[in-house]
C-alpha cells in the first residue's frame, strides 16, 4: 500500500468511528423536562448508596437529583412556575461573610416554611422572619 493511500485510509477508518459514536449519542430521547428540586445543604452522618448516575435510568419523568444524602430519582420542579413571594421586606443586612463559599438554606420564599421570607443574609441566603412595611406619616405644609 503506497503511504498516501494508508493516510486517506486512517482518515477514513477515524471519520466512520466518530460518526458512529454521534449516531450513538443522538439516538437517545431529548433531555427530561424540568429540574431537581432545591435541597438545603446539610450534615450527614450516611450517605446512601446513588440509585441513578442519569437521568434515564430514572423511572417515567422522573430526574437523577441530589438528595440531603444521597442522589435518587426525584419528580422534576417546572421553573417557568410563578415562584410564591412571602409578604413583607428582608431585614437590612450589614457586614461581610468571613466564610469563602456562604451556603444558601433557600433560594426563594417558596423554600421557607411559616410565612419566612429568604433573604439574602451576612452569608448566605436564608429563612427569616419578615420586617412589616413601616408607613411614616407625611406632614402637611
Amino acid at each position: 500500500m503506497k503511504p498516501g493511500s494508508l493516510i486517506t485510509f486512517t482518515v477514513l477508518l477515524a471519520l466512520q468511528i466518530l460518526t458512529s459514536r454521534t449516531v450513538e449519542g443522538a439516538s437517545k430521547e431529548k433531555a427530561k423536562h424540568g429540574v431537581c428540586p432545591f435541597r438545603p445543604h446539610v450534615m450527614c452522618l450516611i450517605f446512601e448508596p446513588p440509585q441513578c448516575q442519569s437521568d434515564w435510568q430514572c423511572p417515567k419523568e422522573q430526574k437523577c437529583c441530589h438528595d440531603y444524602c444521597g442522589i435518587k430519582c426525584m419528580d422534576p420542579v417546572d421553573p417557568s412556575k410563578p415562584v410564591n413571594v412571602n409578604p413583607g421586606k428582608c431585614p437590612v443586612v450589614t457586614g461581610q461573610c468571613k466564610r469563602p463559599n456562604p451556603i444558601d438554606i433557600c433560594l426563594n420564599d417558596g423554600h421557607c416554611l411559616n410565612s419566612l421570607k429568604c433573604c439574602k443574609g451576612v452569608c448566605g441566603n436564608s429563612c427569616v422572619k419578615p420586617v412589616k412595611d413601616v408607613f411614616l406619616p407625611v406632614q402637611k405644609d
